[in-house]
C-alpha cells in the first residue's frame, strides 16, 4: 500500500538515477492533458488538470531536452487511465525510460519515444490509475503508477459530482454494446472471420525461425457441444506450435494483447509479433517476439471472447476478437 489512502503503488519501472517525483491529484478531475517531450528518449512528462470546481493546475517532471512534444487529452468523465507500458534505454549511461504507451478504457496512446529496449508493461486488471511517481534527472529516469480499485474510483466520482456517474454508466453501457473489437496489427492481406461460438477450447499458435506469428488456429465448442477447427490463418511454414488449453467453463479467455512490427528479410513487410491470451484465470503466453513497433490490446472491459476474425498476408497480419460483454 502506498502513503496515499485506498491506492497501490506499482513501479517505478527504469533506473535508479535523479531525484524523487509524485504527481497525485489531490481531488476527482474532469480534464486530463498529459505532454511528454522525447526523441530517443523520454526527456520529460507533464500533466494538466481540471478539477470539479474549474481549478486547473500544472506539475512537470524532466530535464529540457526532447525534439517532439506529444500530447493527450482525456476526458476524465468518461474516460479513466488503466495501465501504462513502455521501453527502458540507456542515456548517458544510465537506465532511463526511451518510449511510454498510455491505455485507457477506450483508446491507446503512444508510444511516444524511441519504442527499443528493455519492455516494461502492467496490465491493472479492475483499476484506475490516479497518481504517478518516479525518478528524474536531465531526462525521465523512471516512471510508476498509484492505482485505486476501480469500485473506490468509481465511489470517489459518485461523491464529487453526482452527475458523472450516469454519463459514465451511459459510455461503458455503449461500449459493452458492441459485439467485436479490433483487427489490431496491420493493413493489408486477406481478410477472415471465424464468427461466434459458445466457448474457444484451444488455441494453436505456429511459430517458426522470422520474428513474427506464422499462423493461427483455434478450436471452437458449438452449441451443441461439438467442437470444430477453424482454418489455419496465415502461412504453413512454421516449425513450432504452442497450445492453449481451455475447458471454456471453468478458465475462459478474456482478452488478448502483443506487438506487431516488420518481418525480418521481407523488404518492409510487417506481421503480428508476439501474442498473449489473457483468461479468467491467467495469461498464456505471450507466443512470438515481445518487442515490434506498435503494441495491442483488445477491450479491457469484462467479458468473455467467443470468436476472433483478422487478416493474413502470407503471416499472421492482424487480430480481433467477438466479445460476449457480462
Amino acid at each position: 500500500m502506498s502513503d496515499f489512502k485506498g491506492c497501490i503503488t506499482h513501479g517505478p519501472w527504469g533506473g535508479s538515477h535523479g531525484h524523487k517525483w509524485v504527481y497525485m491529484p489531490p481531488n476527482f478531475i474532469r480534464k486530463m492533458k498529459i505532454t511528454v517531450k522525447h526523441g530517443d528518449v523520454v526527456d520529460s512528462i507533464k500533466f494538466q488538470t481540471t478539477g470539479s470546481n474549474g481549478e486547473a493546475q500544472s506539475s512537470f517532471f524532466g530535464g529540457k531536452g526532447g525534439t517532439r512534444t506529444s500530447s493527450i487529452s482525456i476526458d476524465c468523465t468518461i474516460e479513466y487511465l488503466m495501465s501504462i507500458s513502455g521501453t527502458i534505454g540507456r542515456c548517458e549511461g544510465y537506465d532511463v525510460v526511451s518510449s511510454i504507451y498510455f491505455m485507457t478504457n477506450q483508446n491507446l496512446y503512444g508510444p511516444y519515444g524511441f519504442d527499443n529496449g528493455n519492455i516494461f508493461s502492467y496490465d491493472i486488471k479492475g483499476g484506475v490509475v490516479v497518481g504517478f511517481h518516479g525518478r528524474v534527472s536531465k531526462c525521465l529516469n523512471a516512471i510508476g503508477v498509484y492505482v485505486m480499485p476501480e469500485s473506490l474510483a468509481l465511489a470517489q466520482i459518485s461523491t464529487y459530482e453526482d452527475k458523472i456517474m450516469p454519463e459514465l454508466c451511459s459510455s461503458m453501457s455503449r461500449m459493452a454494446m458492441s459485439r467485436e473489437a479490433g483487427p489490431w496489427g496491420v493493413d493489408g492481406g486477406k481478410s477472415w472471420d471465424d464468427g461466434v461460438y459458445s466457448n474457444i477450447k484451444q488455441v494453436r499458435v505456429y511459430l517458426g525461425l522470422l520474428n513474427v506469428i506464422y499462423a493461427i488456429q483455434f478450436e471452437y465448442l458449438k452449441k451443441d457441444g461439438k467442437s470444430v477447427s477453424s482454418q489455419i490463418h496465415g502461412g504453413t511454414s512454421a516449425s513450432k506450435i504452442e497450445l492453449v488449453e481451455l475447458d471454456g467453463e471453468e478458465e475462459f479467455l478474456t482478452g488478448i494483447s502483443g506487438f506487431f512490427g516488420p518481418v525480418e528479410g521481407h523488404n518492409g513487410m510487417e506481421a503480428i509479433a508476439s501474442i498473449s491470451f489473457h483468461t479468467n484465470k491467467r495469461i498464456h503466453g505471450p507466443f512470438g517476439e515481445e518487442k515490434g513497433v506498435g503494441y495491442y490490446s483488445s477491450t479491457p472491459s469484462s467479458g468473455k471472447i467467443l470468436g476472433f476474425h483478422g487478416r493474413n498476408n502470407g503471416f499472421l497480419s492482424a487480430i480481433g476478437v467477438h466479445m460476449e460483454y457480462f
